[in-house]
């Protein structure tokens, strides 16, 4: 009885798909994605319309360590001490530049000049998804994301010690702190707050789909396959502000792939699995990098042309549902695994930039996270209706990570599946 039922009712796709359509190719190290991937029904002319809106906001982050630690320290302090080490063009008679001359000629004493910045990151989100059927299985799928994303109420604690030369109460040190605003200024630079609102990057997908529900061990064997392109329409980092977050990929077109499985059984019970992964060309730009050894992290005085090629990325994940289980509710929950490999530079100027020195930053060595994410949806799908919605809400949680933003993100989808009968 039950299994007839769902296999009735089963042509309407679950929303639970909302955050694999509208953010599971935005795998970005500032926020928790979900870790539900759902695969699509195999039904001719199936269209889906879908709207999901996610956010959250963090002041914690983990380090290369995988430590907890403060949201703009996960890669590190920040050495003001050598900032212009290796900066081409310093003038001894520009106030400015003669400070940090008189401040990197100065020794080494611990942390003697690094400053630990904190702050709080606020992420928004809301993206429209649609996916249409055609014959065979095979479908097509664009999303067009839009965000708001914030670095806000910035400040630092000084790690200078109190002992020792130099050291805290030294006067190029002081010098320092008293212009440091105006320094970052005379390098077009600022550490004021930083935010922005626009468009993701679109993707565009196509894909081929196959459900058996005619097995007698299983309710339903269920697999996807979809391969596209990451279009780089979102806001690349604003190399004028020191905690500028991409809103994409940088300005990099990329190639997403996944697979995704699904079997039922019992009448009420689905496990689920994933494996995706994202290739990206390389991308001519302007990029901050380092002029010596010891900078890293968000601040570098210096800019030029560069070539990057950002590391890959790969994720896999599985779940479980309990389908539904009262009328149209269904609750699930499941794990993810995230990575992106190393990314590295090529200078072009390579009198003033050495590729060993750029690429050993912390800001650009790969990151993973381990999140854990929660749905409940309900759907009002009825036999022979041809509009079919569905609402749900969702809860991803980043549980461990190595140079990652501790962001919770909490949000809902709504959508409608519309059953074209040729």
């Amino acid at each position: 009885m039950m299994k007839g039922f769902i296999s009735r009712t089963f042509f309407v796709i679950s929303l639970l798909l909302v955050p694999l359509s509208a953010f599971g190719y935005n795998r970005l190290a500032h926020r928790a994605g979900p870790a539900i991937f759902e695969p699509r029904l195999d039904r001719n002319c199936l269209s889906t319309v879908e709207v999901s809106v996610m956010g959250g906001s963090t002041t914690t982050g983990r380090n290369g360590s995988k430590d907890k630690t403060d949201v703009l320290n996960v890669y590190g302090l920040h050495n003001m001490h050598r900032l212009a080490e290796g900066v081409p063009g310093l003038d001894p008679l520009n106030l400015d530049d003669a400070i940090l001359i008189n401040l990197m000629g100065q020794p080494n004493n611990g942390d003697f000049g690094k400053l630990k910045f904190t702050g709080k990151f606020k992420y928004i989100g809301a993206d429209i998804t649609l996916t249409q059927n055609f014959c065979r299985g095979f479908f097509a799928q664009i999303n067009v994301p839009v965000q708001r994303i914030e670095v806000t109420d910035i400040a630092y604690v000084d790690q200078s010690p109190s002992t020792g030369l130099p050291n805290i109460n030294s006067a190029e040190w002081t010098q320092f702190l008293a212009r440091f605003d105006n320094i970052l200024e005379r390098y077009d630079l600022s550490k004021a707050d930083s935010k922005d609102t626009g468009a993701g990057d679109l993707t565009i997908l196509g894909g081929w789909t196959y459900n058996n529900d005619s097995s007698d061990t299983l309710d339903f064997m269920d697999v996807t396959i979809k391969a596209g392109l990451s279009i780089p329409t979102a806001r690349e980092r604003n190399i004028e502000e020191v905690f500028s977050i991409p809103a994409g990929h940088n300005g990099h077109v990329g190639i997403p792939v996944s697979f995704d499985m699904a079997l039922g059984m019992f009448e009420w019970f689905t496990f689920g699995a994933h494996v995706g992964g994202q290739f990206f060309l390389k991308h001519d730009g302007v990029f901050r990098m380092k002029t010596h050894a010891d900078q890293n992290g968000f601040m570098k005085l210096y800019y030029d042309a560069a070539r990057e090629d950002l590391g890959n990325q790969w994720d896999v994940a599985t779940f479980l549902k309990a389908d539904h289980i009262a009328g149209g509710l269904s609750l699930a929950v499941g794990y993810s695994y995230t990575a992106q490999e190393d990314t590295t530079l090529a200078p072009v100027d390579t009198t003033v930039f050495t590729a060993s020195i750029v690429n050993d930053d912390d800001i650009l060595k790969k990151w993973h996270m381990h999140t854990v994410s929660v749905c409940a949806d309900y759907d009002f799908a009825q036999d022979n209706k041809k509009f079919n919605p569905k609402i749900g809400i969702f809860y991803n949680h980043p549980v461990a990570g190595k140079r990652i933003f501790n962001t919770n993100t909490i949000g809902g989808n709504a959508g409608v599946n519309i059953v074209w009968n040729f």
